[in-house]
């Protein structure tokens, strides 16, 4: 039964973050009334989040954004503290965007020490910057993992205590499930995602291009399917004129979906898109470019010569098998991605490998409880 309000402090980066955000508080709300404060979007604010400043500020990603912002990124640190100790909360969640949200946690947590700080959605620290998981058992109460290989990698750098609550992402395409159809003509369909950033699709889309011209002088017919954001949807359209590609670009989310349901195979930057595509079972090619300053950056700190021993795609990680081509850097040309895609078109054993993996990645990532009631339950607990 509700009684008063709890006072509740959040911080959520980026479009996911706010809805994942917003989905957990509507499972907290169903037992306590909450009063909510920090930063947010659209989904949070229905919750009644009075948010500090436009979450948009958020999205930075690497090591050359920070250097760029980070002045701004300080000032927006400090206000932030202050806000949220002056608020006096009695539980602070933080979700995506750990620059930001980690220093602010970090910072408050100095101040208020008996504070509960839940941290949902991980940083990589699986990718890189591994010496972050045991310095975060300073001042993160408990990690609500999204990757079922987190909790182990947590405990073994003698990290917070971290539970694998399920993956929204995954949960939802599976909640959206359709027949995937059968090919009834020569033409194969193949989804392209460029990435959701304009640095990435500035250096992603060129060679993808001129890898699909390739295969076309080939005497290949296909199709490509484009999901993407609308702001990003004439600079694509740009680099396929004259090209004689038959393609289709969008931006509704449930296209994307039924894109993923109905087509042969994918070729996409590297991050979540990767584990929607192995839940709807659909082989892919994973590309990836860093920045000059964010890959010399990513080379220290992962103390390796040479990035391309590092497994970076999801299904990858969570599978612990190196099945999905990976494309990264200097790899990342037209010559190797024509390679690649000649393979998708013609080696069925090497299809046939990946939907053996995406089965086994099924069996690891199905949760029985929904991710957003597993976490609620876990800070109930809490307050």
């Amino acid at each position: 039964m509700k009684s008063e309000k709890r006072k509740i402090a959040i911080i959520a980066g980026e479009v996911s973050g706010d809805k994942i955000g917003s989905d957990l508080i509507s499972e907290i709300a169903l037992v306590y009334d909450i009063d909510l404060y920090g930063v947010g979007g659209e989904e949070l604010s229905r919750h009644g989040l009075r948010s500090l400043f436009p979450y948009e500020e958020l999205s930075i990603i690497g090591i050359w954004d920070i250097i760029k912002n980070i002045f701004t990124l300080r000032k927006r640190v400090n206000s932030t503290v202050k806000s949220i100790v002056a608020y006096k909360p009695e539980l602070l969640i933080i979700i995506d965007s750990p620059e930001f949200t980690h220093r602010v946690a970090k910072k408050v947590k100095k101040v208020m020490p008996n504070l509960t700080v839940i941290n949902y959605v991980s940083p990589t620290i699986w990718f890189w910057r591994q010496g972050r998981g045991k310095e975060m058992s300073e001042y993160i109460t408990h990690v609500l993992s999204i990757y079922p290989f987190e909790p182990a990698l947590y405990k073994k750098l003698n990290g917070p205590p971290c539970t694998y609550v399920g993956n929204p992402l995954f949960e939802n395409i599976l909640n959206n499930k359709l027949n995937r159809k059968e090919i009834e003509n020569k033409n194969k369909t193949i989804v392209f995602m460029p990435g959701s950033r304009k640095s990435e699709i500035e250096k992603l889309l060129p060679p993808c291009v001129t890898a699909f011209r390739e295969i076309k002088k080939l005497g290949y017919e296909f199709n490509i399917e484009i999901p993407t954001f609308d702001h990003f949807a004439d600079y694509i359209k740009e680099k396929f004129v004259n090209t004689g590609i038959n393609y289709s670009i969008y931006s509704s989310d449930s296209k994307k979906i039924n894109s993923f349901w109905h087509s042969d195979f994918a070729i996409t930057a590297s991050g979540s898109a990767t584990l929607e595509l192995a839940a709807c079972r659909l082989p892919m090619i994973v590309i990836y470019k860093l920045t000059i300053v964010n890959s010399i950056f990513a080379s220290a700190i992962l103390k390796i010569n040479n990035l391309k021993n590092v497994s970076f795609s999801l299904p990858n990680l969570i599978s612990q098998k190196k099945i999905i081509p990976e494309l990264l850097q200097s790899d990342c040309n037209s010559k190797k991605i024509t390679a690649e895609l000649l393979k998708m078109f013609n080696d069925s054993n090497m299809i046939n490998d990946q939907l053996s993996v995406f089965d086994n990645i099924h069996e690891i990532m199905r949760v029985k409880v929904r991710p957003e009631k597993a976490a609620a339950d876990i800070i109930r607990g809490y307050l």
